[in-house]
């Protein structure tokens, strides 16, 4: 893995399986919009907001790195497990409940962002417990809510909880913000050998992640050289501002000046490629 990326236990689902891509400005609920550069595009009704797409993973109840307050009329933690004396003591954490991630207030953890674990528990408040390669555990900050929410230089993705990692469980997948490698775009000599450079936060973020097999206006996740549009779901090619004859092809331009897109590069629009 890669030297920021070490402690996890497998990459993103797939190029572009980060946070997003296009100009996105705007919320993507039911009836709104969201902004791709200058034009703005009505969002269907009923439609799953893309900065929260990975809530469903989260289950129902209170939300785990959420409100820190959220836990405070909850009743307590699961069945026969005594309410500490402080709402303080208490933070949403998911455990694994018949096979899938279930929200419960629990006791806060002593281990902080980056600290072992074996479960939720001993993660500190608003982190989870994700599989970690040769390690157990890691305690990872939970982004159920917004995929924007991750601090500066890590990203939101799907990671096993530790606790479903074993040769009788299917592995349960929770998101988590993990460390972004910061990687240059169309240049994977600098990632691990399986793993591709692509953006995976729309302020341009990059790292290396899973390839997926879609090429251009195809379902993400997308190939190598490709980028996932959050907006549309579908994988645009990128290219090289300076070469975009050369990577995008005839008829085609490389389009960039968006701050999604780091200094230099951009995605080919038009012609065929």
């Amino acid at each position: 893995m890669g030297a920021n990326e070490s402690a996890d236990w497998d990459a993103s689902a797939g190029a572009g399986g980060g946070a997003g891509l296009d100009a996105l400005t705007g919320g993507g609920g039911g009836g709104g919009g969201v902004i791709d550069g200058e034009l703005t595009i009505p969002v269907a009704e009923g439609a799953r907001d893309p900065y929260t797409r990975f809530a469903h993973l989260c289950g129902e109840g209170c939300t785990p790195g959420g409100d820190p307050d959220g836990c405070a009329s909850s009743g307590g933690t699961e069945p026969g497990i005594p309410v500490p004396p402080t709402a303080s003591t208490l933070h949403c954490q998911l455990v694994l409940a018949d096979g899938d991630a279930a929200p419960r207030c629990g006791p806060v953890g002593r281990f902080a962002a980056g600290g072992p674990c074996q479960t939720a528990a001993d993660c500190g408040a608003g982190l989870g417990c994700v599989a970690a390669e040769g390690q157990g555990g890691v305690c990872r900050q939970y982004c159920c809510g917004s995929v924007e929410s991750c601090d500066r230089g890590t990203y939101c993705a799907e990671r096993p909880m530790a606790e479903s990692v074993g040769e009788e469980s299917a592995r349960v997948s929770i998101p988590v913000c993990v460390p972004a490698v910061n990687c240059e775009l169309l240049n994977d000599s600098v990632c691990p050998v399986g793993l591709t450079c692509t953006i995976v936060r729309e302020d341009g973020t990059t790292s290396c992640v899973v390839p997926g097999a879609g090429r251009a206006d195809e379902p993400c996740p997308c190939a190598p050289g490709f980028v996932c549009s959050m907006l549309t779901n579908k994988c645009k090619r990128l290219c090289r501002i300076d070469g975009g004859a050369q990577d995008c092809g005839t008829g085609a331009k490389c389009q960039g000046g968006s701050t999604v897109y780091p200094p230099g590069f951009g995605v080919c629009v038009g012609g065929s490629y």
